[in-house]
This record gives structure tokens, sequence and C-alpha cells, in this order.
């Protein structure tokens, strides 16, 4: 079983979407798929239902309850939350870093992709604790491109203090406008800086994904030709690569 936390703590770089898309990608390939939603803010669970059923809401496993996940398709399931997941937020006791990760051992899926929030903190830590790879989307922003070097030394900190096995899958870039010089100069920057991190296939930016899911559909459903869902059955492909 392969677990991806797709983490940055900078929010809108695309986290809930890129883990929504790949989620059907590899449940259609053939791969039994869990998702997680690891963020209070519930993003990717609204993707699919409106309401998720309490025994399926992580809330449950951080109050010692059972944790099913839900069928939201064929080969993918689903654990979801809601806001009322964030009242656990301070409680860092250190059992509770490590809930989520045996949860994830008693599974029996073939991939597993955890949705994290836009902070460091217990469900984005608990994430990249249960992970043996991490996948990061970032943006070219400043803000981003700066809280990339945290991100990564916070990964190191984990793989030492722990002895964890976790590994950097890969750095995605995304919601991009390839035209702009600077992709190009942030590109570079982080290539000449990671090389062996920086994924060829970068997400453009479009409102088509924000129609396609307020429709609870992937883009490849509604528009199969668009940009966007060639890159995102590109980026599958190259991710498919490495693991």
């Amino acid at each position: 079983m392969i677990t991806i936390a797709i983490s940055n703590q900078k929010g809108g770089v695309g986290k809930t979407t890129l883990v929504y898309h790949l989620g059907f990608l590899f449940a259609r390939d053939g791969k039994k798929t869990l998702l997680i939603d690891s963020d209070p803010q519930g993003n990717l669970t609204s993707c699919f239902v409106e309401d998720v059923p309490e025994e399926s809401n992580l809330t449950s496993l951080y109050d010692k309850k059972s944790l099913k996940p839900i069928q939201v398709e064929k080969n993918l399931n689903l654990v979801g939350t809601d806001i009322t997941l964030s009242r656990f937020e301070a409680d860092t006791k250190l059992e509770n870093f490590f809930l989520l990760k045996n949860f994830i051992s008693g599974m029996d899926h073939d991939i597993v992709l955890i949705d994290t929030p836009p902070s460091l903190g217990l469900f984005t830590s608990s994430a990249l604790l249960s992970a043996n790879k991490i996948l990061v989307p970032m943006d070219i922003s400043r803000f981003s491109v700066l809280g990339l070097g945290d991100l990564l030394n916070s990964i190191q900190k984990i793989i030492k203090t722990t002895n964890s096995p976790v590994g950097i899958l890969g750095i995605v870039f995304t919601g991009i406008d390839d035209r702009l010089n600077l992709f190009k100069e942030v590109k570079e920057k982080i290539t000449r800086e990671h090389p062996e991190y920086v994924l060829e296939t970068y997400i453009p930016d479009s409102v088509r994904v924000k129609e396609s899911i307020s429709k609870k559909k992937p883009i490849f459903d509604l528009m199969e030709d668009h940009k966007i869902s060639v890159a995102y059955k590109n980026l599958y492909k190259e991710i498919l690569g490495r693991l």
C-alpha cells in the first residue's frame, strides 16, 4: 500500500483539486483507492457529499470511535470531515500524531491519498507521519516559494526523529499561466535547487476546473480533451513512473 500526502502549508495551491482528480485516475486504473480529508475546511469532502456520515468522519478517529470509509465510486472510498475536526487541532498529545498512521495501516487499499490543511499543525504532521510519499503542489507566488523550504525542512525533521521511510514524490506546479516569464523563472529556480523533485507536468490555470467540481465531476468526465484533462492524465502517468 502506498500512502501519499499532498501537502503545502500555503493555501490556494490546488491540493484538494489534485487529490480529487488523482483519486479518480488511480481508481479507474483498477487500484483500490482511499481519499482522506484531513483539512477541517472539508473541501475535498464537499466535492463528493454535502454531509459525511459520523462513522466516516475523521473526527471519529480523534474521538476514539470506529472509522469506516464510504464508497463514492467503484474502487474509490472516502474518509471525509468538516469544521468540527478543528477542535482537535490543539490536542497535541503524542498519541494523536499516530492515530491516522495506525488507522491507515489497518486498511486494505492500493493507494491512500491524504489532503492536508494549509498549516504544519497536528493534521498535516499526522499525514506526513502516515505517508510513504509526499507530493508538493505549489504556485509561483513568493509565499509559496518561501514556504517550500519550511516544508522540506519539516519533512527532514520527521524522517530524522521518527526514522520514517517517507520520501518526496515530487513538486508539481499548479494554476499556471505558462505565458508568464515569472513561471519560467520560478520553475528554473526550483529545478536548480531541487532537480530530483520537480515534475515535468504542470497544471494550467482554468475556471473549467471549478465548474466541473461544482458539478461533482472530474474535469475529464466533462471535457475529455481540455488542456486541464490532458495535464492531469499526464501528471498521473508521471507519478506512476516515479512510484
